[in-house]
């Protein structure tokens, strides 16, 4: 596999989606395994989600905002994606398929997912990838490559909403 970081996201972009394809299948009632299986899919969606956001968030929206600064507003717009689609990790980490709301909420999360990886492989990589030479976009894979092994899995259940519930909890 290549240590393009623009490869490494395409890669994930592509394992998911194929989440999101299995998801809606189980949905839609032409797979098997009911509820379970749709939590166990959800919370492999969550987790690929959460390395995925943490590797661009922490290593390549940084380099390229500094380095690109033609698109130094569509990275700050792209964390905040990441932020809703976080939340959206992060509450549904603590439902179950039985809540109301559950398949809604993840339906949400896929459709905003869907549009961002649009704008990053239509719009963003090409012009990080005219803007940046091979050396650097592989310097970054190689980094992002290391801290995948260290990248948290889940969410991090430090986000308001997680607070105010904790505390209405009690």
């Amino acid at each position: 596999m290549s240590n393009d970081a623009i490869v490494l996201l395409r890669e994930d972009h592509k394992e998911v989606r194929r989440l999101f394809r299995e998801y809606r299948g189980l949905v839609e009632g032409d797979g098997e395994g009911g509820a379970q299986a749709r939590r166990e899919k959800v919370e492999r969606i969550v987790e690929e989600l959460t390395v995925h956001t943490y590797l661009e968030d922490e290593l390549f929206y940084p380099r390229i905002r500094r380095e690109v600064p033609g698109l130094a507003e569509a990275m700050d717009r792209a964390k905040e994606e990441h932020h809703v689609a976080d939340l959206l990790c992060e509450e549904l980490s603590r439902m179950t398929p039985d809540d109301e709301g559950y398949d809604a909420k993840t339906a949400v999360l896929i459709d905003a997912v869907e549009r961002h990886i649009e704008q990053e492989e239509g719009d963003w990589f090409p012009e990080v990838r005219s803007a940046l030479g091979r050396k650097e976009l592989q310097e970054i894979g190689e980094r992002m490559q290391a801290v995948r092994e260290t990248a948290p899995r889940h969410p991090t259940g430090g986000g308001v909403l997680h607070r105010i519930a904790s505390a209405l909890e009690g």
